[in-house]
């Protein structure tokens, strides 16, 4: 039924050292690079979006002394990260949140919620930064409404039943597997790929750990298949010799991955952070939110 080949952590690092890296702090083993230097000009920079990238770009660019100013349209900062740090296992994601919503304190950094910016007409700063994240794709198979989103499992927006299915086997639909399995739940994983977690920059640390659990605990997954409709009763799935088979379940959840969704405006020039300018990870996201505040 599945099969376990591991993936390396072969992420490309912006240097060739080969030393030790953080994810939360790029000055770590690379200082000479990443490095806070004040600016000679102070600017009032508009960060779209209070996600991690929002957030961080916002803090290096308060240190260097500009003046960030964070546009959320939700009630709260933290973006989809929030829903990433909502099991259980992820006690030290939430401290995380709570960490940099205390550096925009600390700071002195505006932090405007429930403001939703659609276009950059109204915006007055001297710089934008867009930091608005992804959505989550939608497959375009029979049934698909059925679905729930994984952030809407994950935020306790919608319940699922005993048994359910999770479209898509990379490291979110995984640990929603986990998830669902510490709740005394029997999960399902159906993941296109001969493997699961099978991306680049995931530490094999974590990807090792989930492979061995659910191999010892007979968690069921379905390698090299992809859902071909999800009925009233289940799903049912195509293997890679193009069989189809049907797995009953109570409730399908859809993790199948997200796509950049950055505001754009004609006539205004502004820099992209984050997942709006391609999916990536924690490190992706954080690394790439220095380069943007770093050059303003």
């Amino acid at each position: 039924m599945c099969h376990y080949k591991g993936v390396a952590n072969d992420q490309s690092l912006s240097d060739n050292a080969g030393m030790a890296r953080c994810a939360l702090n790029p000055e770590t083993m690379q200082s000479k690079k990443y490095k806070i230097e004040k600016t000679q000009k102070s600017k009032t920079v508009a960060v779209i979006g209070g996600g991690i990238g929002g957030m961080e770009v916002a803090r290096v660019l308060a240190l260097r002394g500009h003046k960030p100013t964070i546009y959320e349209k939700s009630d709260r900062l933290g973006g989809v990260f929030i829903a990433a740090a909502a099991p259980s296992f992820k006690e030290k994601d939430r401290e995380l949140i709570k960490w940099y919503e205390k550096e925009m304190r600390d700071l002195n950094i505006e932090v405007k919620l429930d403001t939703p910016v659609t276009d950059f007409k109204g915006l007055k700063e001297d710089e934008i930064v867009v930091a608005t994240g992804a959505m989550p794709r939608k497959l375009r198979i029979p049934g698909f409404e059925k679905t729930v989103e994984a952030c809407e499992y994950l935020l306790g927006q919608k319940e699922v039943g005993d048994k359910v299915v999770i479209i898509g086997g990379g490291l979110s639909g995984c640990e929603i597997a986990l998830d669902l399995y510490l709740k005394g739940k029997k999960p399902v994983i159906v993941e296109m790929k001969n493997d699961l977690v099978a991306v680049k920059g995931v530490c094999l640390a974590n990807t090792s750990y989930l492979r061995d659990f659910f191999e010892l605990n007979k968690v069921e997954v379905h390698l090299e298949s992809s859902v071909a409709e999800i009925t009233d009763d289940g799903v049912k799935i195509k293997d890679k010799e193009g069989n189809i088979s049907e797995i009953k379940a109570d409730s399908v959840i859809s993790s199948a991955g997200y796509i950049p969704a950055p505001v754009t405006c004609e006539g205004k020039k502004a820099k992209l952070v984050g997942d709006c300018n391609g999916v990536g990870n924690l490190r992706t996201v954080i690394w790439r939110a220095w380069d943007v505040a770093m050059k303003i």
